[in-house]
């Protein structure tokens, strides 16, 4: 007898993902939603995440999890990296604005690698932003 699969954090990621989704579509109640995304955080296998998205359909065709990887957005370009990282570290304020880009693009991205890199960088920025928040406090209230 086969040995079942055991589930990975991205998969059951995925099967929150669409619970949220169905919730969205009008399929699922709020109560439905909760006692779902519970069952799904604690799936130890595929078939108990297949057990979660019982009576749900298929995800859509551009969504599906086995083409996730080919059809996620395009990598960021050099230009792109080099623009936001010149603008977090050259202009005033390019803290606070680098902060407020990675908040908003890590809110719409779905690749666990992007997540992690757009979520280092809105550590990084708030942490020299506070630093300097904090340098600035202290030269004002000593001069």
């Amino acid at each position: 007898m086969d040995e079942p699969v055991l589930a990975s954090n991205a998969d059951r990621e995925r099967v929150v993902a669409r619970l949220s989704d169905a919730h969205v579509e009008g399929r699922l109640t709020v109560e439905e939603l909760d006692e779902r995304v519970g069952a799904a955080q604690a799936a130890r296998t595929l078939e108990d995440l297949d057990l979660v998205l019982a009576n749900l359909p298929p995800l859509p065709a551009e969504r599906r999890p086995d083409t996730d990887v080919a059809l996620a957005h395009e990598p960021y370009s050099g230009g792109q990296i080099a623009g936001m990282t010149a603008l977090t570290i050259l202009v005033p304020m390019g803290r606070l604005i680098g902060l407020v880009i990675a908040l908003a693009l890590l809110r719409d991205e779905r690749t666990p690698e992007r997540r992690r890199l757009l979520k280092a960088w809105a550590y990084a920025c708030a942490a020299a932003l506070a630093v300097e928040v904090l340098a600035v406090a202290i030269f004002v209230l000593h001069v």
